[in-house]
Formats: C-alpha cells, structure tokens, sequence
C-alpha cells in the first residue's frame, strides 16, 4: 500500500524502524505499521502532520516549542497502563515530522461493527465495560482523552477485547494555540463543543455516545454528513430519544446511557470505575449461566437464564465465525452453521432482539447467495420469527 513516507523504507534513530503497511490517515496525521528493529517487535507508528498544526511555513522556535509539548504529552501517555489501552511505547522524530510508537493492534475499529443495526447486547456490555476500564485506568493518571469515538476504539482480531487508541493527542492538539480543535462532533460532549478543556467525565460522556450507537444503531444526534455547528447545538441542548424505546434495551442500561448523556458534568457519573459497576450489573441482570437447557425449554425460558457467563462463549463463537469465513468464504455451509450457533447462543444469552436481528441477517444473506425461498434462507427466517416471539413473551413476564 502506498502512502506518505513511501519513499522510505525506515525512520527513527539509526533506522530503528522499518515501515512494513500505511494503514491509514486522519485530519491529524498518518498511521504505519512498522518492525522495531531493535526490540524485534511489530509495532504501530503515528505520524503527526505538522502543517495542521503550525502551518506550513512555522519558524524553528515554533516547531521547537511543539516538539517538545509533543515529547511531554506523550511521556504522560505513556503511563496508561490496561490491558484495553493501546500502549505508548516511545516518540521519536523522522526530519520535522514527529511520531510516536505504539503498540500494534491487529483489527478493527469499532466503527466496521456499527451501522443501521444494533449489536448484540452481550458484545455491546462487553465492549462498553472494556472501555469504560481503560478510561479508568487513564483517568486515574489524570489523562483524559478527549476524542472517544468509534474508530479510536479497536476490536483485536485474536480475542475480540478491544483497544483505545491515541491517548494523549488530543491535548497535545488542543495545546499547539491553532485553530483546530481535537474531538469529533458526533460523539463530544458539550463542553468541549463549547471549547472548553473538559475533564474525565468529557470521556464519559464521549462514551455515553458510542454505547449509545451500539444499542440503536445510530448515534445520539444526527450522523456523518450533520454540520458540526448543527451536532453541537444538538449536544448543548436536545434530548435523544431513550434508548430503552428500543426493543430488547433493558431499563438499568438505558439509564446508564442517559446518566453519561447528561449535559452538564456533574450530573453525569462520578467516574468511568462507577460505569463499570454499572455495566457489570446490567450483564447480572441478563442471568447467571445455568445449566444447559432442557429440550422441553423454549427460547423465552433459555433467555433468562443467561448473562455474564455467556461472555467468553459469545466471544469464542464470534472468532469461531470469522475464522471459518476467512477459511472458506461467507457462503460456505461450516460459515452459515456456525453464524446459526452464534445467534442462538445470543439469545440463550437473554438479548433475545439480538438473536432475531442474527438469523434476519442469515436469512437476506442466503437469500442473496442461493436465491429467495431456498432452505437456508428459510430456515433462517423461522429462527428469527422464533425469537421474536421470545422476545414478547420475555418482555410480557417481566411487566406481569
């Protein structure tokens, strides 16, 4: 893949690193996956475009100044230490153009699982507890990020826990006295839509957002195309919907979101530690684990049964699908059964919505490879109107 730096093949000290994969660029800069030479390691290096930042034309104190904040910020970075933040390891400078080291993440952001559907809400508890950890985390060093957003949330390929990237750029940014400030109008609270500096409950509120996507499948306000004045007017005065309206959202859940949600800090909760209590409550309040269930068991009495303990195997049936799909292809039959697997073991989990929206899925998937009213697709569709009807009668229990 070609890309910025393409006319080299190492940079750093003594050509510490070999640039191996542009991954990707951004309104502030570049990402290269690169070998550490050194240490012998796959790392990820981040290149900041210096003429965002001091113009094109910046004078040596000027760019002294900033490479030195640069040095500082990332020093503070640094001491992040979770298993759900990517780590900082070094910073470094290639010519005028400083970058820094980071841990190599191998996968997604969670920008490529969020669309016009919701996720499951055992990956969606999972996930929001893991970030909500590495904000703790950070938070309890005094570094705020300042730009939670999907795509700076990365989904490991190999166990699906996810990472938090690009902790501490955001102050940097802030601080280099541009006109450019750090955050992304869909997901920034709206104190730092009012350029204020924010603190850590600016994270929590940040991540209020994001969790708010993956119950509804959109965000809070607007979408991609809204105008960034028109998003944070909409942060510093409009309501969202409840995501509790939508089917399946459990009430403790939907207040959480809400609480981050809260427009002004103080009312939002105390820390992002209070959230991952909270999160933790919801998935105990799908069910614990029970015993497997009885063929005489419908899918409305599997639902209540399951919970925290169907973390890990909701996770290893997901790696299980994707394993499987990059050995043989989405249409092969191993792929299609497997992917059946996964959305029963969601709705024995107790996100009975979830389940449907898993066998609807299969269903116009096979409609597309096979053709409409093959068996497959067929197949599918009873599955989803299975759960459907399990989510009524499990709604149905809970409000008799």
């Amino acid at each position: 893949m070609r890309g910025p730096h393409q006319e080299r093949t190492r940079v750093g000290r003594d050509g510490r690193f070999e640039l191996v994969e542009h991954v990707g660029s951004g309104g502030f800069g570049h990402v290269w996956r690169a070998r550490d030479s050194v240490l012998a390691r796959e790392v990820a290096l981040k290149f900041l475009a210096l003429d965002r930042l001091v113009g094109r034309r910046p004078n040596p104190e000027r760019l002294a100044v900033v490479r030195d904040r640069f040095a500082r910020e990332s020093l503070i970075a640094a001491k992040v230490d979770s298993a759900f933040v990517a780590r900082i390891y070094d910073c470094d400078i290639d010519g005028d153009e400083p970058f820094l080291v980071m841990e190599y993440v191998d996968g997604r952001p969670l920008s490529d699982y969020l669309g016009s559907r919701p996720l499951p809400l055992a990956r969606t508890c999972r996930w929001s507890g893991q970030i909500a950890q590495g904000l703790a985390a950070a938070h309890d060093r005094s570094v705020v990020h300042r730009d939670i957003k999907p795509v700076n949330i990365l989904v490991r390929e190999a166990d699906s826990d996810v990472r938090i990237v690009d902790f501490g750029l955001s102050r940097f940014i802030d601080a280099t006295e541009t006109h450019s400030q750090a955050g992304t109008p869909l997901y920034m609270s709206p104190e730092r839509c009012r350029a204020e500096p924010g603190d850590e409950r600016s994270d929590l509120y940040s991540l209020g957002c994001v969790m708010y996507e993956m119950v509804t499948g959109w965000p809070p306000f607007g979408d991609e195309h809204a105008e960034a004045f028109a998003l944070a007017r909409a942060h510093e005065e409009q309501l969202p919907m409840r995501p509790g309206q939508a089917a399946g959202v459990p009430a403790p859940l939907d207040d959480l979101i809400m609480a981050l949600l809260a427009k002004e800090p103080r009312q939002r909760p105390d820390n992002a530690r209070v959230v991952v209590r909270a999160i933790a409550e919801v998935e105990r309040l799908l069910g614990d684990i029970g015993p497997e269930p009885s063929p005489e068991e419908g899918p409305a009495d599997q639902a209540h049964r399951a919970g925290t303990g169907f973390a890990d195997r909701l996770s290893a049936a997901e790696l299980n699908v994707r394993h499987l799909t990059t050995q043989h292809g989405r249409d092969h039959h191993l792929v299609i059964t497997a992917r059946i697997e996964l959305a029963d073991l969601t709705g024995q989990s107790g996100d009975t919505r979830g389940a449907a929206d898993l066998y609807d899925r299969i269903g116009r998937d096979c409609d597309d490879w096979y053709g409409p009213g093959n068996s497959l697709a067929l197949d599918a569709f009873e599955g989803m109107a299975r759960w459907v009807v399990a989510r009524g009668t499990t709604r149905s229990q809970h409000t008799s």
